[in-house]
């Protein structure tokens, strides 16, 4: 197994495959041994663009709760949008090929999910809080103005009926120290300025590129969510350990 990555705060509400109702330092336990057990060996992992804007966060995700009243970032535009889809391909990427690393078929995915057993998903939200915003405090996608980024995870099971999740988790970070986009702070500016001066150079041309930092978060950060995950693929002998 890979050494872990290490972050100021990995906040874990859930891992991969989360079981029973017993508790330790990184899992909160939801299914019993046997249920886990149960789970068919994965055919096709389905990995989703995590969310940069409220209108991407499907009415059945795990997440629309929490996200509830979640606004758009005011200053958007879409040179800005652009660039933000960029860091979650980036992301999604790495994941994938994370995943693929492990023997597992790992692929990225739009869609509704095929139908057929040992189907999963992985989808997921960007969340930036601005705490000196008083109408919108919880931004899906990267605010400009943010004060903390949060990425949220969850993975399901396809079965005939929908969806059912198997786990969520929260990575984010206290610390600018810390690798990944939760410590690219604020990513929002940065991907203003990037796309400030793209419009400076290129007019309203497309714009290709994202910060180095960015793209390096986008990667870490997608490193860390395999790491979570790792330890209950390991159990429910997905990989070797």
């Amino acid at each position: 197994m890979r050494g872990i990555i290490p972050w100021a705060t990995i906040a874990l509400t859930l891992a991969l495959a989360g079981c029973g109702s017993d508790t330790d330092s990184e899992v909160t336990n939801k299914m019993s041994k046997k249920d886990r057990k149960s789970l068919p060996l994965p055919t096709q992992i389905l990995v989703y663009d995590f969310a940069v804007s409220p209108i991407e966060v499907p009415p059945d995700s795990a997440a629309a709760g929490q996200l509830q009243g979640a606004g758009d970032d005011p200053y958007n535009n879409a040179q800005r949008s652009q660039l933000e889809h960029e860091v979650a391909a980036v992301l999604a990427e790495e994941l994938v090929e994370e995943l693929q690393d492990l023997d597992l078929p790992a692929r990225r995915w739009r869609g509704p999910a095929p139908a057929g057993v040992g189907v999963y998903t992985i989808e997921g939200q960007f969340v930036t809080i601005d705490e000196g915003n008083a109408a919108t405090r919880m931004i899906i996608g990267f605010g400009a103005g943010g004060t903390e980024l949060k990425t949220l995870v969850q993975a399901y099971v396809a079965e005939p009926t929908g969806k059912r999740l198997l786990a969520e988790a929260t990575i984010d970070s206290e610390s600018s120290n810390a690798p990944g986009l939760a410590a690219t702070l604020p990513v929002g500016a940065a991907i203003s300025g990037i796309a400030t001066a793209a419009a400076i150079n290129t007019g309203v041309g497309t714009i290709r590129e994202i910060n180095t930092d960015v793209r390096k978060g986008a990667e870490e950060t997608a490193r860390a969510i395999v790491e979570l995950m790792e330890p209950r693929m390991e159990q429910m002998d997905w990989i070797d350990d």
